[in-house]
């Protein structure tokens, strides 16, 4: 009787702790350079994954707001993912290799592009 009661306590103590550790979504705002509306779709779809729950670029801005479950991605993983996609974030600057590959008008790095 007493294993039982130790393995009730153990099987109850560690239910909880799984609960415990689910987290509420986070809403959080930063900085994105971007230069156009193909960006703006781009940016948004490069964070359109598991654990983001919403995500909407202020071109005007250059500012990205989303919602996300920090229980299923972290910020560090946004952010990478942004590079990936070729977007400089407040945090770090994508690679020469990741920026080249957006398209041609979506060169924020470029001066002798005028952008609206």
């Amino acid at each position: 009787m007493k294993n039982f009661s130790l393995l009730l306590l153990f099987l109850v103590l560690g239910t909880g702790s799984l609960f415990a550790q689910k987290q509420k979504p986070v809403t959080t705002s930063f900085w994105v350079a971007g230069a156009c509306g193909m960006c703006k779709t781009t940016i948004e779809s490069a964070v359109d994954v598991k654990g983001v729950l919403t995500a909407n670029y202020d071109l005007a801005n250059h500012r990205l707001t989303l919602t996300y479950k920090p229980d299923k991605i972290s910020i560090d993983t946004i952010h990478r993912l942004l590079h990936e996609a070729g977007y400089d974030t407040e945090v770090g600057n994508c690679t020469e290799e990741q920026y080249n590959r957006v398209h041609q008008c979506c060169r924020y790095r470029d001066p002798e592009l005028k952008h609206p």
